[in-house]
């Protein structure tokens, strides 16, 4: 059931979300129609909300964040059917992640749209060559998941760091926790190795964002240096790997 669900979620990624609390995507051939305005609530019926442009369905943000952790969750699913040389079901996965990607770069507030659609490029481009048999080593696939999960990185610092003056600590914190974790998730496909302390910089952000997130506080400024710090890795990454922008 889980598989299934996250599937059919992906597959909605690739119509995405609007502008509105949530993320959006035009259909590839949208129509020139202007979308119909909202008509005004008549006495005893419920408002209506403005009409989205055709080709674009509004997704709630609540939908979107608990998929945040997905995108990894696929690449490993990816990595094992290759293995065992099943390619048909490890491009499934490969395009699922691809998609994830894509509903992130979605968001209308967006940090990182241009990187993470570029890693979801990349993640189509690998998966129709993994259903082909043009891929023979696993490297290739690790690298193509390192630079997605550092694109997802880059995009979360910044959502992190653009949230810091809606004073909504949940809401940054979360962010900021998931910058870390995918920091963290790109340096284990390629097997780079932490620094001591590059290693209590990822540790720390995590904390703090799982702090913020659970309803904690922190010192004035103690959050945009732990932004700071973690974009700091990230770029640190993204200069050994060349992995993401």
């Amino acid at each position: 059931m889980r598989m299934r669900y996250l599937a059919m979620a992906a597959m909605a990624a690739l119509l995405a979300v609007a502008p509105w609390r949530g993320a959006w995507a035009q259909s590839p051939q949208p129509s020139a129609s202007p979308a119909p305005e909202a008509e005004q609530a008549q006495p005893g019926q419920p408002a209506q909300v403005a009409a989205a442009p055709v080709g674009v369905v509004i997704v709630e943000e609540d939908v979107v964040v608990p998929l945040i952790g997905e995108p990894e969750h696929h690449f490993r699913h990816a990595l094992k059917y290759f293995q065992k040389g099943k390619n048909e079901q490890a491009a499934q996965q490969i395009r699922i992640g691809a998609a994830l990607l894509r509903l992130e770069a979605g968001r209308h507030e967006a940090a990182n749209k241009e990187g993470l659609q570029s890693a979801a490029d990349d993640l189509d481009k690998l998966a129709d060559e993994v259903k082909q048999g043009k891929v023979k080593s696993p490297k290739q696939l690790q690298q193509s998941f390192a630079k997605a999960d550092l694109a997802l990185a880059r995009h979360y610092q910044k959502m992190a760091k653009d949230s810091l003056s809606e004073a909504n600590g949940k809401k940054t914190g979360g962010w900021l926790a998931a910058s870390a974790d995918y920091v963290e998730r790109s340096a284990h496909w390629v097997g780079h190795k932490f620094e001591a302390g590059e290693a209590t910089v990822v540790r720390g952000a995590r904390a703090l964002g799982q702090k913020l997130k659970a309803g904690g506080s922190a010192a004035s400024g103690e959050v945009d240096k732990g932004a700071d710090a973690i974009g700091n890795e990230v770029d640190k990454l993204s200069g050994s790997q060349g992995a993401a922008k």
